[in-house]
């Protein structure tokens, strides 16, 4: 069986999986079958990927050997075909699942190269060096969340940008991006402060009015308008992978405390 997808892109690249999507890719004869598959798997490569690392502390190619065999295990054992909207998060049901292959990958070395590749790994080098542990102690499940939730707020982030210059405000997004992102990005410790609203250290309304030529109230206003969008487009990406909406408020904490 050969499902030969290419999977690449930048970190932005990280587009949250809706269930239609989830349902279409577990079923071959979806006439959408092959487009969902392939998002499916450029959606949730990264954080598979770190959480294989993590557990075993495999090299590089190891870890995507390990990858590989895991999404085709996916597909040869129906367990797309099992899952259902009312067993929770497709996020966290496909962490169960990876626990468990990695449990039988450890105990039959047989399973860690597929015969035939399920995609191809375009990344860049340094993408697999951000994949990495972020500490020697750190869990599989917590290097598999770390960069769930920067896949996530990335993308929500790039909603914005697309929104606000469709809406002819692409100096708003400037604003945002100079006074929120650029001192120190969508970090553990600035994601809350970002999304939520407070002072940023390190940068002023002042210095930012200056670089944009406008006022300080504007910096406010344009601020106040952006993080209010983002906690919007944020809420609308995560609904898409979680079944409920009581869901949605507890996965929202957790990606921007956890």
């Amino acid at each position: 069986m050969s499902h030969d997808t290419n999977i690449g892109g930048t970190p932005r690249a990280f587009e949250t999986t809706n269930w239609s999507d989830i349902l279409s890719a577990a079923n071959p004869a979806s006439p959408q079958y092959r487009e969902c598959l392939d998002r499916l798997f450029r959606t949730y490569w990264k954080p598979v990927y770190a959480y294989v690392r993590a557990a075993w502390r495999k090299k590089n190619e190891d870890a995507k050997d390990l990858t590989q065999a895991f999404f085709a295990h996916l597909l040869e054992k129906d367990t797309l075909a099992r899952m259902s909207p009312d067993r929770g998060s497709f996020r966290g049901y496909l962490k169960i699942a990876l626990a468990h292959f990695l449990i039988d990958a450890e105990r039959h070395d047989s399973v860690r190269r597929p015969a035939t590749p399920v995609f191809r790994l375009d990344a860049r080098e340094s993408d697999f060096d951000r994949l990495e542990p972020a500490a020697p102690d750190e869990s599989p499940d917590a290097a598999y969340d770390r960069e769930w939730f920067r896949g996530v707020l990335d993308s929500a982030v790039d909603d914005l940008r697309i929104e606000l210059i469709q809406e002819g405000k692409a100096v708003w997004f400037d604003v945002f991006r100079m006074y929120c992102l650029e001192p120190g990005g969508l970090s553990r410790d600035t994601r809350e402060t970002i999304v939520m609203g407070d002072e940023m250290p390190g940068v002023t309304y002042e210095l930012v009015a200056r670089r944009f030529a406008v006022s300080e109230t504007q910096v406010r206003h344009y601020l106040a308008h952006c993080r209010g969008s983002l906690r919007r487009l944020l809420r609308k990406r995560v609904r898409e992978y979680t079944a409920r909406e009581e869901d949605v408020d507890p996965e929202l904490m957790a990606i921007l405390k956890g």
